[in-house]
């Protein structure tokens, strides 16, 4: 399960950051690491926190964006220390550490984590089937990057001891949902239903709703239908006198 579970960082700013962070994965049994649009390079730095962690670093991947390094995921669980607005609906790392690790031992999950100062921004949110947050005192909320991954990753370590884990079906990679929203997004752009002012609410929405559901490959082939079809009607509808 462990083995198919990966660490994503975004736009991290520090390589004592990413080094710590290949730390605590390893400590906790996480060799993936992947890193989206880093604004910082691997050195020495890195290396010296990560201490017999290198390993991990040697094999981390560098991506442009964060699309590109979500390639082969099928579930994608983003973190935020903020709450409210479209951070509303979030689960603690305890909570969801069971649901992680019964998609684990089918398919490839990500865990998503964003820059030291921001987090995660609701464009990256918006890849994300799931929120987790890290319960903290109030007032108190932002945790430093390699501790909220250690959290993690150590509710996962412990989970996974003695863990049977539950049926969960198989999903639809990252690509082909991304598609679905795509052409979605498009059929009801031709028949009103969104426009300039609302798509992006709307489609943030429908991405909460339809990633709780978790969209397996026969869902997206059924919505992708249900979209041509809208779009269809739509573009007959403007043909007539």
């Amino acid at each position: 399960m462990l083995n198919n579970i990966g660490i994503v960082l975004v736009g991290t700013k520090y390589p004592g950051n990413i080094g710590s962070v290949a730390r605590a994965m390893h400590n906790m049994g996480l060799d993936h690491l992947r890193l989206a649009a880093p604004q910082c390079r691997i050195d020495d730095e890195a290396r010296r926190m990560a201490r017999i962690s290198n390993p991990v670093l040697a094999s981390a991947r560098c991506h442009r964006s964060l699309g590109a390094a979500l390639r082969g995921f099928r579930l994608v669980v983003g973190t935020t220390g903020k709450s409210g607005g479209k951070r509303e609906q979030t689960s603690s790392a305890r909570a969801l550490a069971p649901l992680i690790l019964s998609h684990a031992a089918r398919q490839r999950v990500a865990i998503v984590f964003g820059p030291e100062d921001t987090g995660l921004i609701d464009e990256d949110l918006k890849r994300c089937q799931w929120l987790m947050r890290i319960p903290t005192r109030p007032g108190a909320h932002s945790i430093n990057l390699s501790h909220a991954v250690m959290v993690v990753s150590y509710e996962l370590f412990l989970g996974h001891l003695g863990f049977e884990p539950a049926r969960v079906p198989v999903l639809a990679g990252v690509d082909q949902i991304e598609a679905m929203y795509l052409q979605l997004e498009t059929a009801l752009r031709t028949i009103g239903f969104l426009h300039d002012e609302n798509a992006a609410h709307m489609m943030f929405r429908l991405r909460r709703l339809l990633g709780r559901s978790g969209l397996e490959r026969s869902d997206v082939g059924i919505m992708r239908g249900i979209a041509r079809q809208l779009a269809w009607f739509g573009a007959a509808r403007g043909r007539k006198p």
